[in-house]
């Protein structure tokens, strides 16, 4: 599993978004997983936060898993994908690359990859980082401000 966090808070991504047909793309697996950053309730909460704030969110769609190209592209819907200007993707940098692959669209990924990881008891979302010597575990968390990320969904 890919572990990510956000890369800027909510007023800068629908500042970038403004004037634009948007299209929301999303992980419904590790971007569920880390905290909500993702997946299908997520980015219907974002999608309603940037239509409130008068972004033009043309819909959302979302696989199980965006690293998988086929999936991806078994998603593309022509009201909603082919209407779009840029599609928001609320996926790791890999399911960001298969939405372009398999969209043919410009890619907006407000979202940071920081590596892959697990999660462990109590929902804990753990970071593995190799050392050199072994994988060192930490709280992703942790990681993610040591960084100047947020771990918690847009909206």
């Amino acid at each position: 599993m890919l572990m990510i966090a956000r890369d800027r808070p909510y007023s800068e991504l629908r500042d970038a978004l403004k004037g634009k047909k948007v299209a929301i793309w999303t992980c419904n697996t590790c971007a569920r997983l880390c905290f909500d950053i993702g997946g299908e309730a997520a980015a219907d909460r974002l999608a309603a936060a940037l239509r409130n704030d008068g972004v033009d969110v043309l819909g959302v769609l979302y696989t199980g898993a965006s690293c998988l190209e086929k999936k991806v592209r078994e998603k593309y819907d022509e009201e909603i994908i082919g209407g779009a200007d840029v599609v928001l993707s609320l996926t790791c940098n890999i399911g960001a690359l298969c939405a372009k692959r398999a969209f043919g669209k410009e890619i907006f990924n407000p979202i940071a990859t920081l590596g892959a990881g697990f999660v462990g008891e109590n929902r804990r979302i753990l970071l593995c980082e190799d050392n050199g010597d072994e994988l060192e575990v930490k709280e992703l968390i942790e990681t993610a401000e040591e960084k100047g990320l947020w771990c918690d969904p847009y909206a």
